[in-house]
């Protein structure tokens, strides 16, 4: 096949029913559960339909429980039979990352979950970083997924985002010189024209080492998801330089994700605003990176 898909998405909140740690236990049940599985699901079969593939990684970010992922990918599912990579992580909320790889395309050879505490005697309050060795298409790539601190609270966490990039940043320089070629997903909590997510993508001499297709994209006000009525895209995904591949990067903001008020259609459809349940997808649209080998 002459493309590949990866993609990612922040699915929100996302909670078997009776979790203690659901900031919406009150208002989630199994009915609601069922739906949002179902909802979440069908996000795949839109994909493979307007993209014409199933995605080789999904990088997936706020879910609750293993429960959610093997749920997702069940018997009838578009994402049965993907491997799951998933470990609960020590996040106040509850919610951590995984990553779906499709195994008619990808070989996993191995994986880690990394925590970067401010310093050693600190608490690690924030979802682990997840590693993963991957075969794509016959290219080895290290793949990252990651969800950094948000932006809640008046900032309060932005010492601990940086510091996580920072750290981040040194492993991205090592590989680099070891000539690894590298994925980063997930949710930033930056937008891609924030000084330390630049930093990432450059070496000590200014070089890059990886590109961000996705500043292209915000740059043109194009958003994944919206803070008030503010667009950011705190989704991304950034690659590595790879012979004779080209990248494209988009939005998939489908009208059926979208929100159904005409005046907020731009909205993607959420399953909360504040504590208000509105039986949608995410607050978030997921986000793609077509991969083009038809080069080499």
């Amino acid at each position: 096949m002459d493309k590949e898909l990866f993609l990612f998405y922040n699915v929100e909140n996302f909670f078997p029913p009776n979790d203690s740690q659901n900031p919406f236990l009150y208002n989630w049940d199994d009915y609601k559960y069922e739906l949002k599985i179902k909802k979440i699901s069908h996000v795949f079969r839109l994909v493979k339909d307007d993209l014409g593939q199933s995605p080789a990684l999904i990088g997936l970010a706020e879910i609750g429980d293993l429960r959610v992922l093997k749920d997702l990918t069940k018997k009838h599912s578009p994402l049965q039979g993907y491997e799951i990579i998933y470990q609960k992580s020590d996040d106040s909320r509850g919610l951590s990352v995984a990553l779906l790889l499709n195994p008619d395309k990808c070989i996993l050879q191995s994986f880690r979950f990394l925590k970067f505490p401010l310093d050693d005697n600190s608490e690690f309050d924030s979802r682990d970083v997840l590693q993963a060795e991957v075969i794509v298409s016959n290219q080895k790539l290290q793949v990252f997924v990651l969800h950094l601190p948000s932006k809640r609270n008046l900032d309060i966490k932005k010492n601990l985002r940086n510091h996580i990039l920072k750290k981040l940043r040194s492993m991205i320089l090592e590989l680099n010189e070891k000539g690894e070629k590298i994925i980063i997903m997930g949710d930033f909590n930056e937008n891609p024209n924030q000084k330390m997510i630049q930093e990432i993508c450059k070496d000590n001499a200014d070089n890059t080492i990886v590109k961000n297709p996705f500043e292209v994209l915000f740059n043109d006000n194009t958003f994944s998801t919206f803070h008030g009525k503010k667009g950011v895209l705190f989704d991304q995904i950034l690659i590595s330089e790879i012979d004779k591949i080209s990248h494209k990067a988009l939005i998939y903001s489908n009208a059926k994700l979208c929100n159904k008020s005409r005046k907020n259609s731009q909205y993607p459809w959420r399953t909360y605003s504040g504590s208000r349940y509105m039986g949608g997808f995410s607050d978030h649209f997921p986000v793609v990176l077509i991969l083009d080998y038809s080069q080499q």
